[in-house]
């Protein structure tokens, strides 16, 4: 016990050093942190909001309205065969494939809140359904990075049989351990009996948005002070000191942020794009987090699936190289330009991947675990 106290005590000591030096960058350097919250905020307000929102407000009214408990009847069998969860899961599985990252694992959480699954199965459909949606497979990785949108399809199609391999691997697990699926949550409640289901799906998809929008904002910023404070620099000089290739350099910013990591990728190949892709990047993963508190995800099982899915991605991009069909794709791309930005990094972009990984650790270490909580 007065270990687990010192423990505590020195990641709040640790805490408290790490934030007030953080307080005297921000005031030593206003300029480059205002630069990087304008940075962002044009970012949310041109990519993140305008390709998220819609599809994940839809898909909130759907299960607050009890459209999802419709649709989970003709999803039933085939839910409940592969990945041993109730029907209504289809829906938040069909709103990853279609919407992207955080609209499944906001579906899930949605799901439990309203009683339609339990919060064991919420946790498990959150694991599963980890998708990019077909606009920034098909649209940026096809269409502008590989300049062929067979390439985006292609990792597209990778990433939802990887779904369905992590779904059915759970199944199994859970099969094996007595576990199966309830049908349905101790208390189902839908908003439409007193019409708040459109209001309650607006609140909360708009609290989803803002808690994704502050993920970019805060590691933009962080970002800017590391670059400004010169620690930037001395983390290139001790990367390029040690030795580390072209790969080894670039390997925390791709895994950090998918869409700058998806940019650095295309020089090494479609399976390692499709492998960037897979995991998503520890951005996304932090605004899991954030929207899905009420499960309580087990930090530890979700880094897990993402580099095994990750990895599955890859392995199912590598193979289908080989087939006559693909095979045009094999070779790396090199010099690939968006939007007149080369593909490629800023100054900032390993040491943004090296705090965003610290900030990852500190989640998995510091934060309560599932027994803990329930005590």
């Amino acid at each position: 016990m007065t270990e687990i106290r010192k423990r505590s005590s020195l990641l709040t000591f640790a805490a408290l050093l790490l934030s007030s030096a953080a307080c005297g960058a921000v005031l030593v350097f206003s300029d480059r942190t205002a630069a990087a919250v304008r940075e962002g905020i044009a970012l949310c307000g041109m990519s993140v909001i305008p390709s998220l929102f819609p599809m994940m407000f839809f898909s909130q009214y759907m299960i607050r309205s009890g459209g999802a408990e419709l649709a989970g009847g003709l999803l039933e069998k085939p839910v409940r065969a592969l990945f041993g969860l109730p029907g209504v899961c289809g829906v938040a599985l069909m709103t990853a494939l279609i919407g992207g990252y955080p609209a499944g694992a906001k579906s899930a959480e949605a799901m439990a809140a309203s009683g339609l699954i339990s919060r064991e199965e919420g946790e498990r459909l959150a694991n599963i359904a980890f998708c990019a949606g077909p606009g920034f497979a098909i649209g940026m990785i096809g269409a502008d990075l590989y300049k062929n949108k067979s390439a985006g399809l292609l990792i597209l199609t990778a990433q939802a049989l990887s779904c369905i391999i992590i779904g059915t691997a759970y199944n199994a697990i859970n099969r094996k351990r007595g576990h199966s699926a309830s049908g349905r949550g101790k208390n189902p409640v839908t908003d439409a009996r007193n019409a708040d289901a459109f209001v309650t799906a607006a609140a909360d998809t708009s609290s989803a948005m803002l808690g994704m929008c502050g993920f970019i904002l805060l590691f933009k910023v962080m970002a800017a002070l590391l670059d400004a404070s010169g620690i930037n620099r001395a983390l290139g000089m001790l990367s390029e000191y040690l030795g580390a290739g072209s790969l080894g350099y670039n390997l925390l910013p791709c895994l950090s942020e998918v869409t700058a990591g998806s940019l650095l990728s295309v020089r090494y190949g479609l399976p390692f794009t499709a492998f960037v892709v897979g995991f998503g990047g520890l951005s996304v993963h932090f605004q899991n987090f954030a929207a899905c508190r009420g499960l309580r995800l087990s930090k530890p099982r979700y880094f897990l699936t993402r580099i095994i899915q990750g990895a599955l991605c890859s392995l199912i991009v590598s193979l289908a190289l080989r087939l006559p069909w693909f095979s045009t794709l094999a070779l790396p791309a090199s010099g690939a330009v968006i939007s007149g930005i080369p593909a490629g990094f800023s100054r900032g972009s390993s040491q943004f991947g090296c705090a965003m990984l610290v900030m990852c650790l500190m989640s998995v270490i510091c934060l309560p675990n599932r027994k803990r909580s329930t005590e």
